[in-house]
């Protein structure tokens, strides 16, 4: 039994694809975790989880904490601004994976594992029936990328639904937006504020539907594009999107391509899940 201490504040959606892996909902890992609210109790080594942009100015308070345990697994979430500098930890026996890295810029993580937001809870079960959908995005227009995407599925003609939201979580109830997304053969991911990162990735890919992932931050201090070929070894499967007047030429080509391609990225997608496994397994083993 590992121990697994959740920093607060738990719970948050940005965890939930960490809570499959740990909970072995994605693949066996070998271990049996258990999920304690705050630092471990324990003399032993533990995993902890920090979410960055609420802890970026308690440093010393983490590395004291931390100091008591022969070795950490330690897993930075919830921070796209990159807020939280890793370097500043103290600890003879850690390593790291960190969450929505900033490609192209911050060179601080050195090893670290790297990985992305991952889906929302509504994606853990998914019921599929048929593939009805062409196209199907649902977000707020609250940027310039964003709206460079809404203006171009204007001129998409195909069986689509396109939900220009008012907020975070104010358009389709999660269920609803999830049974959408599992019609779909392709889904638009337009960037998050700051990272290109989003749940939508995440979403399509574990509805089988093909995302069309957005590579450029709508913030131009942040970095360039290759953010999705920089998060995954070996690359990125999937459509990247740098200029969204292609778009419309983008699911014309994927929509031609389909199933094929849905098959192959989905079966990418059950590999790179499996990967996250062999990681934590290794990390472990490496640490002990």
């Amino acid at each position: 039994m590992i121990t697994v201490g959740h920093l607060a504040p738990m719970g948050c959606w940005d965890v939930t694809m960490l809570m499959q892996l740990l909970d072995n909902e994605l693949y066996d890992t070998g271990h049996t975790f258990k999920h304690v609210e705050g630092y471990p109790n324990t003399d032993d080594g533990c995993l902890v989880v920090i979410p960055g942009r609420y802890w970026f100015e308690k440093y010393d308070e983490i590395s004291e904490a931390l100091a008591r345990y022969p070795w950490v697994l330690a897993f930075r979430t919830g921070d796209e601004e990159d807020l939280f500098d890793l370097t500043n930890i103290a600890h003879p026996n850690i390593r790291w994976w960190v969450q929505t890295p900033r490609m192209g810029i911050d060179t601080r993580y050195g090893t670290a594992r790297r990985f992305g937001c991952g889906w929302t809870p509504a994606f853990n079960r998914i019921e599929f029936g048929g593939k009805d959908l062409d196209v199907f995005l649902s977000c707020q227009n609250t940027h310039k990328r964003r709206n460079q995407a809404f203006v171009a599925l204007d001129q998409v003609r195909c069986e689509k639904v396109v939900q220009a939201t008012k907020g975070f979580t104010q358009g389709f109830p999660p269920d609803e937006y999830a049974a959408f997304m599992a019609r779909a053969k392709i889904a638009p991911c337009p960037s998050g504020v700051v990272s290109p990162d989003s749940f939508r990735v995440f979403e399509a890919l574990q509805a089988h539907a093909i995302p069309l992932a957005d590579d450029v931050s709508p913030r131009p201090d942040y970095y360039a594009s290759g953010f999705w070929h920089s998060l995954f070894p070996g690359g990125a499967p999937f459509p990247l999107i740098t200029t969204y007047e292609q778009l419309p030429g983008y699911v014309a080509d994927q929509l031609a391509l389909w199933p094929a391609n849905s098959n192959r990225i989905t079966a990418w997608f059950m590999r790179y899940k499996r990967e996250l496994s062999q990681w934590l397994r290794d990390d472990i083993a490496a640490l002990k």
